[in-house]
């Protein structure tokens, strides 16, 4: 049974949620730990250095949580590609396309035990720690800087930097988890809540995380001139900070659940090459990116610029640098984060190519709707071989291209086919 297409994209819906959650777990983890009083006496001696140290920022382990569920989801996309490679060569061994015992090159099973995939984890585990840790410790030495310039009291600041324990017995609203660029914009806004001039309120009307409840004693403020409650304040801040840190552990569980299974499946694809399973050679990857209002213009431009795919192990040309697949954690963090792209996969065995399309589907099918690089056949089909398509649910063609005379009639009948073969090997579904 073939992989379908949006595989990767079920294994991170699936796990994505616990990722979040170790995100969270993980910052509330190292707010619960630190001591205010100890943070404001290394401010007022102006150890910014020092109040990393103390809060535990520079010791990785305060991230183990959130390794071990990235980690998760690297084993998940290695394990269905893996499964997805078996079944292809058990396909293949009965038609007589590659010869029998071929899938016994394949180990037994894909784990973090094997060295493609023990290096691939070794690899992305240290760059996604390194990234993570520096954005946050960005953030901690950027509003800390920014209150002694400001010489805001170290005690506030040390409190407005852990947070303040609430009535359900958390921290709440604290900076310590934010990037540089959201610990500045929720200090923005707590400025602007403390503002009496109506025009830097009107400000924190627009920001889209803010918490709508306190809207109406926002603007009863601007009507009258008065400043806001400082309860009102406090409570506004509080839960602009709270919808900050929410927000970017849903960037990094969506960027990383994608991204460590798509290392999974490199890993996968380099495991069954280095068992001799599949020829490096024959493995090509094809940038497809998804064609909508939210796509970048520089991941549109990929497709064109690698009009022929790469070879497994080669570098897709990006306007922003190299990169071996979407979400390559190599990549600049412009052509990684909230990337949503996919590749197209072709492999071949014997006489045939076999390809993997990863498409999102459409709502509704249409008969002429095709996707890049669909409408060209496959350049690894050997001439005069046999091709198959594994294309997309809803996945759409014409029925002229369609086996057995299949008429359009009877389209609606087959979009939810996930192969269509072809023994035209000029065909365009080739």
């Amino acid at each position: 049974m073939p992989l379908p297409h949006n595989y990767l994209e079920d294994i991170a819906a699936r796990l994505e949620p616990g990722m979040r959650r170790a995100f969270l777990d993980a910052i509330q983890g190292l707010r619960a730990t630190v001591d205010p009083a100890q943070v404001a006496a290394l401010l007022e001696h102006g150890d910014i250095a020092g109040v990393s140290d103390a809060i535990g920022l520079n010791d990785p382990a305060w991230l183990e949580a959130f390794r071990r569920s990235m980690a998760e989801r690297f084993v998940a996309g290695g394990k269905e590609t893996h499964a997805g490679i078996r079944d292809l060569l058990v396909d293949a061994i009965a038609q007589d396309i590659v010869p029998a015992g071929s899938d016994a090159r394949l180990t037994a099973m894909f784990g973090g035990r094997n060295l493609p995939a023990e290096k691939a984890l070794r690899d992305y585990d240290m760059t996604l720690i390194r990234d993570i840790g520096e954005n946050t410790r960005d953030g901690v030495r950027t509003f800390l800087e920014d209150g002694m310039v400001a010489g805001w009291n170290p005690r506030t600041t040390a409190l407005d930097l852990c947070g303040r324990i609430e009535e359900i017995g958390k921290q709440e609203g604290g900076m310590l988890g934010l990037t540089k660029t959201q610990a500045r914009s929720v200090q923005r806004a707590r400025d602007e809540l403390a503002s009496t001039d109506p025009a830097q309120i009107r400000r924190y009307l627009g920001r889209e995380l803010r918490d709508r409840r306190f809207d109406a004693a926002v603007l009863r403020a601007i009507r009258s001139g008065d400043a806001i409650p400082v309860e009102v304040q406090e409570k506004a801040g509080t839960a602009y900070s709270n919808r900050f840190l929410r927000y970017r552990a849903e960037v990094v569980a969506q960027t990383e659940s994608l991204r460590s299974a798509s290392v999974g499946q490199e890993a996968a694809l380099l495991n069954a090459v280095a068992t001799g399973a599949l020829d490096a050679g024959k493995v090509r990857s094809f940038w497809v990116d998804n064609d909508d209002e939210r796509t970048r213009d520089w991941h549109r431009k990929v497709p064109k610029l690698n009009p022929d795919g790469i070879l497994l192990g080669d570098f897709f040309i990006t306007p922003l640098g190299p990169m071996r697949y979407p979400r390559d954690p190599d990549g600049e963090a412009a052509n990684v984060v909230g990337c949503r792209c996919w590749r197209q996969i072709t492999i071949s065995l014997g006489n045939s190519c076999w390809t993997w399309w990863p498409f999102r589907f459409p709502a509704k099918p249409a008969i002429d709707q095709r996707g890049p690089p669909a409408s060209r056949r496959c350049p690894m089909a050997p001439e005069g071989g046999r091709s198959m398509t594994i294309h997309a649910k809803f996945r759409c063609f014409e029925a002229t291209e369609m086996r057995d005379d299949t008429t359009k009639d009877k389209v609606s009948e087959m979009v939810n086919l996930q192969a269509v073969y072809s023994d035209d090997p000029n065909s365009e579904n080739a």
